[in-house]
């Protein structure tokens, strides 16, 4: 096994596999990566382009190249000095033909011996004692009646088939093929399939999210732990993989007791191995929350830090113009909090109504056993009290166990019971303190509380996610870069001392937590984020740019879409806009468009995912085309590239800052696909798309100076080269990034800069970024002139450092230096004692 010191995140699927990994293996030791962090490889879904729809977490994927492909690139990993990272899925599978437990449950039923594998409710209202399958395109009559649901005989075996989707038939039911025959078939089985558009109400098993195709494992029963984690464990004994990132941790009914047991597990593996394996999860947090200290992990994948690095970019001064902007125009609420509430209150009634009525009348039944019918609440109280609850809940959930109630949970829930009885009917604030006095009381019936704990927490996740970032983020859109996975629009910015705290705060409790600033589920690439964070600079040229904008399209007789929707459009094409120019735009407009209806699908209010206004869709998408590709509106194209022009020098020096920070501060950097040139891309799967490794690869020869590629700054080589410059640099001193320490160093006078230094063993590393450049001029291209700094000092310890930039030496004998001199010229300042 081999330490992690910077890992490279690969999205695989049949047009990207190991094989194809292999080949760009090379590449990345270059670079300076140590290690592959590779998107799910175990068996999915055929043609799956992610990985997380699992059919048998027990088989390399064979659209990948199967456990052949994996071992040959292991093999040559480590011949290359490196590694490789394997993400695992055990909060769910994919509820598909092709995952044999999930069959033997629909054939057997509660019969089957994996029936408890998957969190199933047999005993639900209106399930009949069978498992519901919302898979049909139209109510079961109409199916059966027009023939599209029907038996078919499968090598001698009959199935029940709708579509593409096969179904079991149980043993000793015969088919027949008349309609009324063919009902009692239907009758005889384990499940129901239903029409799709009563799953939300009548489901019977919990899901990943609102995804009926994705089913929930119970990872606490010892045979489902053992049976997905028996590959990975395999792998890490015989030193094939050096660590593994758990998805979706929330989901697991005891995160805590799973982590300690995969890492007892993990420890037992690797016994041998001198180096200890690592242990991510994927975990959003909110601003104030932290990952809760008795995991046993070694940190999250980054959302935290990809939050705190892109906050640290905006100018909390134009949270308030570019928010009464966007009411002034869209007519829409300035308080994210609103809005967000109103996404849960539309979730909770929909999206997640049976995970809802199932915990609802968990709570009936609770009520019943302890109290008097005269004291009871009943079920319409009892609703509006535990959705007062859910949609105020500040995290995605909390870790209370069968036999644990901590601080922390009691903390977050004394917050939502104090703005329950603030803002609620006195009734319902009284049903809500019953509530959660069942919840967190020791007395009483412990199993019902168990479960109870269990469901809230199962189901306050899969809310926040589908509120906030599904929804909400698609519906509020005073500035985009802060509607990211992990941030929160309502927190706009943050001080550099709040970083410096976040920062020491990480490097003591998780100092080899995963550092990140783009993922597969990014909302916008991390270079479009920097880019739209100059707006919070600029908001009143950003203010006439979008009347400039309406008007002139308005002029040449465009429709214009919804004023809330032109105005997210706007800063999407403005974040997006290619650095070089529209070159190619009816591929730009492909994704654009691409990109618009998932938005409006998401935010369901002009259109959605189960009602979809093809109508608007496609005025939308005229308007976008029109934009974009009709020669009437040239103007148009000529101003957004002049605003590109206007912020992108500014945005780019906002992106050197971010990648300064994820490869020099206390943690292991993680660079997402393509990342190594400017990310401005959109939402998935325009976040997956093909990588330009000939580009990439040119780069690594690419003989300019430093300052040659401040000023070529558009090309997106000035970031390949600061990646590679510092992950070589950690691949020579990798115990100064490791272990070193971490000290904040502050300016004779209020600047907008960063600055630290790292030591371990003599060894010390000097390290400045600066921010809030867009009022530097533009014919600079990414550097920054001395002038920016006026006479600001910082003193520097004494030694003998080399600029890793350019090579320059600097001296300091501990007097202050300018900044001006530190800088020399760049937006990120890098300095290693010689």
């Amino acid at each position: 096994m081999s330490r992690v010191r910077a890992t490279a995140r690969l999205q695989l699927h049949a047009g990207f596999t190991l094989d194809d990994a292999a080949r760009q293996l090379d590449y990345y030791a270059a670079l300076g990566i140590s290690h592959l962090y590779l998107s799910p490889i175990w068996r999915a879904v055929p043609g799956s382009t992610h990985g997380y729809d699992v059919v048998d977490p027990t088989e390399v994927n064979p659209e990948l190249g199967g456990e052949r492909a994996l071992r040959a690139l292991a093999d040559r990993a480590r011949a290359s000095g490196m590694g490789l990272v394997l993400d695992i899925v055990p909060n769910h599978m994919a509820a598909h033909a092709d995952n044999r437990w999930w069959w033997d449950v629909l054939q057997h039923g509660r019969a089957s011996p994996y029936a408890h594998w998957f969190d199933i409710n047999w005993k639900a209202p209106l399930a009949g004692g069978a498992l519901q399958l919302p898979i049909l395109d139209r109510p079961l009559d109409a199916a059966i009646e027009d023939r599209v649901l029907r038996v078919e005989h499968e090598a001698g075996v009959a199935v029940l088939r709708h579509h593409e989707a096969r179904l079991p038939l149980a043993p000793g039911t015969v088919p027949d093929a008349a309609p009324d025959g063919l009902r009692g078939v239907i009758e005889a089985q384990a499940y129901r399939p239903i029409w799709w558009r009563l799953g939300d109400d009548r489901l019977n098993y919990r899901r990943f999210f609102t995804i009926s195709s994705l089913v929930a494992l119970q990872v606490h029963h010892d045979a489902v732990f053992d049976t997905v984690h028996r590959l990975p464990l395999a792998f890490l004994a015989e030193g094939l993989v050096d660590g593994l990132r758990v998805d979706h941790v929330d989901g697991i009914a005891d995160p805590q007791a799973y982590l300690q047991r995969l890492r007892t597990a993990m420890d037992s593996a690797c016994a041998t191995h001198r180096v200890a394996p690592l242990l991510w999860v994927e975990k959003i947090l909110a601003p104030d929350e932290e990952l809760p200290a008795s995991w046993a992990c070694d940190g999250t994948t980054g959302y935290d830090f990809m939050d705190q690095v892109s906050a640290w970019l905006h100018d909390a001064s134009g949270e308030a113009p570019l928010a009464r902007q966007w009411q002034q125009a869209t007519g829409r609420t300035t308080s994210f909090g609103e809005e967000e509430r109103r996404a849960r209150d539309e979730i909770l009634a929909r999206g997640l109504r049976s995970e809802f009525d199932t915990l609802l009348r968990h709570l009936l039944r609770m009520e019943r056993a302890a109290l008097p019918a005269s004291a009871r609440f009943g079920r319409a109280l009892l609703s509006r009290a535990l959705t007062a609850l859910l949609v105020r809940f500040p995290v995605y959930r909390t870790y209370a166990t069968p036999t644990c109630f901590d601080e922390h949970d009691q903390r977050r829930w004394d917050a939502v019971l104090d703005s329950v009885a603030r803002e609620e009917p006195a009734d319902t604030a009284l049903a809500a303190g019953w509530i959660a006095a069942c919840f967190r009381d020791d007395g009483g019936n412990a199993r019902a509380r168990a479960t109870l704990r269990r469901r809230f927490q199962q189901l306050s996740a899969p809310l926040n996610a589908k509120a906030v970032e599904d929804r909400a983020f698609y519906r509020y859109g005073v500035l985009l870069s802060r509607n990211e996975v992990g941030s929160r629009p309502d927190h706009f910015a943050l001080s550099t001392r709040a970083l410096h705290t976040r920062t020491l705060m990480r490097a003591h409790r998780q100092p080899q937590a995963m550092l990140a600033t783009a993922t597969h589920d990014h909302k916008r690439g991390e270079d479009s984020r920097a880019r739209l964070a100059v707006l919070s600079e600029q908001p009143q040229w950003w203010g006439r740019l979008v009347r400039t904008l309406d008007r002139r399209a308005a002029r040449v007789g465009m429709a214009l879409p919804p004023p809330a929707v032109r105005h997210m459009l706007w800063q999407t094409l403005l974040g997006a806009w290619p650095m070089q120019g529209l070159h190619d735009p009816r591929s730009f407009a492909e994704r654009v468009v691409q990109w618009q209806l998932k938005a409006l699908r998401e935010a369901d209010l002009f259109s959605s995912w189960t009602d979809p206004d093809s109508a608007f869709e496609a005025r939308t998408q005229a308007f976008i085309e029109q934009l974009l590709l009709h020669p009437a509106t040239a103007s148009l194209r000529g101003t957004l590239q002049q605003a590109a022009e206007h912020v992108g020098a500014a945005g780019a020096r906002n992106g050197l800052a971010q990648l300064a920070l994820r490869l020099t501060l206390p943690g292991v950097p993680d660079l997402y696909q393509g990342a190594e040139g400017w990310d401005l891309s959109l939402v998935d799967p325009d976040n997956r798309r093909e990588v330009d490794y000939a580009q990439r690869r040119a780069w690594l020869d690419d003989a300019r100076r430093w300052p040659q590629l401040l000023v070529q700054w558009q090309d997106g080589a000035v970031k390949a080269r600061l990646l590679r410059h510092v992950l070589a640099l950690r691949r020579e001193q990798p115990a100064l990034f490791a272990e070193g320490t971490y000290q904040p160093l502050h300016a004779d006078r209020e600047v907008a800069m960063l600055a630290f230094q790292r030591e371990h063993a003599g060894q010390r590393l000097l390290v400045a970024v600066a921010r809030h450049t867009a009022a530097q001029p533009a014919r600079q291209g990414a550097a920054l002139s001395g002038s920016h700094w006026g006479g600001a000092t910082l003193t520097v310890p004494p030694g003998h450092y080399r600029n890793l930039l350019t090579g320059a030496a600097l001296v300091s004998d501990g007097t202050p230096l300018r900044l001006r001199q530190l800088f020399d010229g760049s937006p990120v300042a890098i300095h290693s004692t010689c």
